[in-house]
């Protein structure tokens, strides 16, 4: 998992230890997908200015993770996209397990990916070689982006959402779940 917190029941596992170049925030309340480059995320977290909180699992006594509530309209580049018509949503329920909640998130980002809505931050360059450009391209684009996605259950716009988003800090698995 992560290395030991200084919460004894806690291990830290999140946006500052992850290896992501993006974030993917999906809120179920909303159908809205949170996208922000990780790096922003992390000077946020690292601005001090926001307090950790905790948060839980059903079926768990005691907290299970603890982050940053960040409002939504603190994270430079952040990307809102609406998604209300991904069929998906009728599957989650407040009460799945974590694992499923997460599964449900990665299908929505990867069909938000597949039908061309999903932004990404690339390396773009003019080709200046004329061979190149004589044969029709004058773009070359690099994308090898790592992607986090989290389901951020309760995020979103209020009066629907809580107003933030959670970036998480650590977290622990009682249930043995992966």
């Amino acid at each position: 998992m992560g290395q030991p917190s200084l919460d004894a029941d806690l291990f830290e596992y999140g946006i500052q230890t992850e290896a992501s170049d993006i974030r993917a925030h999906v809120s179920v309340v909303a159908r809205t997908i949170y996208v922000f480059p990780t790096e922003n995320g992390r000077a946020i977290v690292a601005s001090g200015c926001y307090p950790l909180r905790d948060a839980s699992q059903p079926g768990v006594v005691g907290r299970t993770a603890s982050g940053w509530l960040v409002p939504i309209a603190d994270i430079p580049d952040l990307r809102r996209i609406k998604f209300p018509t991904w069929t998906g949503w009728c599957e989650f329920r407040d009460t799945l397990s974590t694992t499923a909640k997460g599964a449900l998130a990665v299908r929505c980002v990867v069909e938000m990916m597949r039908t061309g809505r999903f932004p990404f931050w690339l390396n773009a360059a003019e080709d200046d070689r004329r061979n190149i450009q004589v044969s029709g391209t004058d773009i070359v684009v690099f994308c090898r982006k790592k992607v986090q996605v989290k389901c951020d259950y309760r995020a979103g716009e209020k009066p629907v959402g809580t107003g933030n988003l959670f970036l998480q800090k650590a977290e622990r698995n009682p249930l043995r779940r992966t």
